[in-house]
This record gives C-alpha cells, structure tokens and sequence, in this order.
C-alpha cells in the first residue's frame, strides 16, 4: 500500500487570496472573518468507502461539520460543477488504474475513491466574538441593546483549523482502512 499523506492549508481568508490582505481587512474593520481551508489527500487506494449511505463523502462531511464554525464543503470541482456540462464535468478513465484524464470528482466517485488524489474544500464561519458593537436582544430586559465582545477573541478560526481538519479527515480514513482490512487492528 501507498504512503498516505493528507494535507490541508487555508485557500483564502474573507475572500482574498492574499491571506495577509484578509486578516488585514478584519483588523481594520475591528471585526472578524471567515476563510476557506482544503484538504488534500494522496496514496489512497482504489475502492475506499461504501456505495450510498456510508460513501467516503457522506463519512468525511459527517465529521467535517463536527469541526465547530464549519459552513460548508465541497468536493472536487464543487459547487463550481452546477455551472457545467455534464461532458465537462466527467473525469475521463485513462488507465486500468482507474486515473482520470481530470479530477472534477475530487477522487471519489460513486461513494468510493478512484485512485485519483481525494481533494475537498471547507469554509468556516467568522467567530461571533467580536469587538464591533451590534445590537441584539437582552433577554433579561426584553430589549434591543448594543453590545460588543471585550478582551481576547480570535480574529480567524480559519487559522486554527488545518490541522483539525488533517486529523478528522485522518480518522475517517483509517476507519475505512481498517474496514477494508488494508491495515491490521491493534488488539
């Protein structure tokens, strides 16, 4: 079997490439911002997952939306695959392997991974600790107050989650690893 490695890194914070623009936004705004992370995992084998309710996807996002201040994941092209063609969108077989000419599919593909490098993205959330006054209701008062979040809070999560999300995602494939019986359970 291959050597697995997974790897994740911040894509972008508040929409910019430029991570230090983003942060850079937030600190100027004296507020907080949200970023997106992917997750890429090479050396798996062929056929890791189960075909429906259990599929490789289905597992990962389970435990991807544990991960507090996760909104959203998307697999391969991702939602980006809405605005294609189907003839565009498909991963062309290119060997007996089962490697595609592309990878739109995100390396799994009916549930199970194709022998192509697994690639997911996440997007979380900003923190809701924030030092900018906004107004909400006081329950004890019944009233609309302004409020604002005082001492230590952190500007992006986003920065604390790639390695979270290497772990999480390290977890769900071992478990199918050892389901396949491709690594041996320690007793």
């Amino acid at each position: 079997m291959n050597e697995i490695k997974v790897e994740s890194k911040i894509l972008e914070i508040g929409g910019d490439l430029d991570l230090d623009k983003g942060l850079q936004k937030a600190i100027d705004a004296k507020d907080t911002i949200g970023g997106v992370i992917e997750c890429r995992v090479s050396g798996l084998p062929v056929a890791l997952g189960e075909p429906f309710f259990d599929s490789l996807e289905s597992q990962l996002a389970h435990v991807v939306f544990s991960i507090p201040a996760v909104r959203g994941i998307e697999f391969g092209t991702g939602f980006a695959a809405a605005k294609m063609f189907g003839s565009q969108h498909n991963d062309a077989i290119e060997n007996m392997d089962g490697k595609t000419t592309s990878n739109h599919a995100g390396g799994v593909v009916g549930g199970l991974t194709n022998g192509n490098e697994l690639i997911f993205r996440i997007a979380v959330k900003p923190t809701s600790s924030t030092p900018k006054e906004q107004t909400t209701l006081n329950w004890e008062t019944e009233k609309i107050e302004t409020i604002s979040v005082k001492g230590r809070h952190d500007l992006c999560i986003a920065l604390r989650v790639p390695v979270v999300l290497e772990a999480v995602t390290a977890m769900v494939l071992a478990d199918f690893l050892l389901l396949e019986q491709k690594i041996k359970r320690v007793l």
